[in-house]
């Protein structure tokens, strides 16, 4: 026992110093493009119309279905087997490209007969514009994700960024000059493009067509397939449905409003989430530290990324109309109800990264199964009973379930108590039923917010809510005698940031 080269609290500690430091270099990634990609979607959304989104979502989702049905976890295998050789990449390599063409041709073929099912040809162009973006992404070189394995996120940060700008210039060029849905699948084919060049600068690697390790990959790669096939069908098919059932406008609305209720609470929260999934892999032998790491994973979660989500919903109406312009006034119910569930959901999207890291990748597939045998049939009767708001508020509804289902599994996969997590955010969890108490109850009797300018009126609802938030997550943090968690972090990276601005 004495010769152990790394004591469990050392390890432990230089493990969630790792991650920590992974999730910065994840974070700053996105915040900078995030920032791009809002800037981008904003100007866009201002030059063209609702059907021009409502057009390329349907091509675009359709792309990521196919993806999702096909997805063999080429990231995940590389940071799962720590020990993958150049057969392994080999093989991955091939499973991918032979992928993406295969994509790219169901695309293609499918093209003509999206036009003729929704009655638009502009369809078939653009189904046929976005086939070219799995092409390109199929050939990524696996071995760029051995940066992830190691926790090596700065090179993500380079492409991350150089990707995003490569496709904004591309789109806003078009979007300016022509006026055209063609501006949103040009940005994508440039930002595919650079991505996977980028992945072979940053990483030379020589990749060849091999399938020596398909037996050894197979199990692992095939229920991590059918997991991506059901979680595609979860999160992708409402777009098309609405487009089919209430038109390209609704469902362009639709898809900006969730997209825009998932940036923000993804913005923290899956930065977070690919830099814990490595640090889980490591721990595979270790059971209750594995835990932990994943408890302490929805606490920072739930601090962060959850009132960003409850924020922007309580929101919603100035912000849709003041960034967007008063044409997308109907993507701001779609916010106020889906980015509260979105931020729930936030609390346990690291789940999935918990139960594929201890080898358990088939319960999460029986989780997407549950959950798409439910919420689709409820969310087509809802649409066709009451038009988009039923739609939106069915995808609510059943956002909830998906909680539930998330805490059963983490209880089944952890052997542990469903509650545990919910715990683990307890704190946040009550700052956040503050802000709300402040939005609901109160705010709207403050006549002199209320009398304000809707650019004005967003500012100070933002930082009121902002303030609320955090004297409330203090002030309980307080209350318990302040245990150790993620405020105790926050203040001691704040004490150090305080410290080299005096200095300095």
């Amino acid at each position: 026992m004495t010769s152990q080269v790394n004591p469990p609290q050392k390890y432990g500690a230089t493990l969630s110093a790792r991650v920590a430091h992974g999730a910065a270099w994840i974070m700053g990634a996105g915040v900078v493009a995030r920032l791009i990609g809002a800037v981008n979607t904003i100007i866009i959304a201002r030059l063209l119309a609702p059907e021009d989104f409502g057009i390329v979502a349907t091509a675009t989702i359709t792309m990521q279905l196919l993806q999702g049905v096909s997805d063999i976890g080429v990231s995940q295998a590389v940071v799962k087997f720590r020990d993958a050789g150049r057969d392994d990449l080999n093989t991955l390599f091939t499973f991918s490209f032979l992928r993406g063409l295969a994509i790219g041709a169901a695309l293609i073929a499918a093209a003509p007969l999206a036009a003729r099912f929704y009655g638009d040809p502009r369809l078939a162009w653009a189904f046929a514009g976005t086939a070219l973006v799995p092409v390109l992404l199929g050939a990524l070189n696996p071995r760029f994700y051995e940066f992830e394995r190691e926790m090596r996120f700065s090179r993500e940060f380079i492409i991350t960024i150089v990707n995003r700008l490569a496709g904004v210039g591309v789109s806003l060029a078009i979007a300016i000059i022509f006026r055209t849905y063609w501006a949103i699948i040009g940005g994508m084919l440039a930002s595919a493009l650079v991505q996977t060049t980028l992945s072979y600068a940053l990483r030379p690697h020589a990749p060849a067509f091999s399938m020596k390790s398909f037996r050894k990959l197979i199990g692992f790669s095939g229920w991590l397939g059918g997991v991506s096939f059901m979680a595609a069908l979860n999160n992708k098919l409402d777009v098309p449905i609405l487009s089919r059932l209430i038109g390209q406008g609704g469902a362009g609305a639709y898809f900006l409003g969730f997209q825009l209720s998932e940036m923000v609470a993804g913005q923290i929260a899956t930065p977070l989430t690919r830099a814990l999934y490595p640090g889980l892999a490591e721990m595979q032998g270790d059971a209750a530290r594995m835990r932990q790491a994943f408890l302490r994973g929805v606490e920072a979660l739930g601090a962060f990324a959850m009132p960003a989500a409850f924020g922007l919903a309580f929101v919603a109406s100035d912000f849709t109309g003041v960034i967007l312009g008063g044409k997308w006034t109907g993507a701001a119910p779609v916010i106020a109800w889906l980015a509260p569930v979105v931020g729930l959901q936030a609390l346990f999207v690291a789940t999935q990264s918990y139960a594929v890291a201890l080898g358990m990748t088939r319960l999460v597939f029986f989780r997407e199964c549950a959950f798409f045998i439910i919420r689709t049939p409820v969310f087509i009767w809802a649409v066709l009973a009451h038009g988009l708001m039923g739609g939106v508020v069915a995808a609510a509804g059943t956002g909830l379930l998906h909680v539930a289902l998330n805490l059963a599994l983490y209880a089944r996969a952890g052997r542990a108590r469903f509650w545990e997590p919910l715990w683990a955010a307890r704190r946040p969890l009550g700052a956040v039923a503050a802000m709300a108490a402040w939005f609901l109850l109160v705010r709207p009797g403050v006549g002199a917010v209320e009398g304000l300018a809707p650019p004005l009126r967003l500012g100070a609802d933002i930082a009121a809510g902002g303030v609320i938030y955090c004297v409330s997550l203090y002030t309980l943090w307080q209350a318990e005698r302040r245990p150790a968690g993620i405020e105790q972090a926050a203040r001691a990276a704040l004490a150090s940031l305080a410290a080299r601005v005096i200095r300095k």
